[in-house]
């Protein structure tokens, strides 16, 4: 996978969002664009995934769209985004569009790492990720009483 780093170096609040090359032809607009509506200085660092139904699927499901099955390297996937959250003074938020949508929704289930995500038209529609999320969050009550 390929890190990108865009917006203030420096800054406390940095935003991972998963991305493929067409994402990438925009991120510097993006970037612009976040930091003008929110008027807050932030880092976006882009990790480019390098296949997107195995690098962002959390389980193996059937192609659902086309004939590429889906993989299971979420978990591997959110080991190297770990990696680039080391900075405990740092904020981090996680984001993505359609499937690194769906990534991000399960990464904030994995880890108390991300003070928040953006899911942009997420893919819920990942089979049995509905049920997940409902056992995950209550699971997650119980254990925070």
């Amino acid at each position: 996978m390929q890190v990108l780093e865009f917006g203030d170096p420096g800054a406390e609040t940095v935003l991972v969002q998963l991305v493929d090359g067409h994402d990438l032809e925009f991120i510097e607009q993006e970037t612009e664009y976040i930091s003008r509506i929110s008027g807050r200085l932030f880092r976006l660092v882009a990790v480019k995934v390098d296949s997107w139904n195995k690098d962002l699927s959390p389980w193996e499901a059937s192609a659902v769209f086309g004939r590429e099955d889906f993989g299971s390297g979420a978990h591997s996937t959110l080991d190297t985004v770990l990696s680039l959250c080391m900075d405990k003074s740092r904020t981090y938020y996680i984001g993505g569009y359609s499937l690194a949508g769906l990534f991000a929704l399960w990464a904030v289930y994995q880890t108390d790492v991300f003070s928040g995500a953006a899911a942009a038209s997420p893919s819920v529609w990942f089979p049995g990720f509905t049920d997940y999320m409902r056992y995950r969050s209550d699971e997650l009550s119980t254990t925070r009483i």
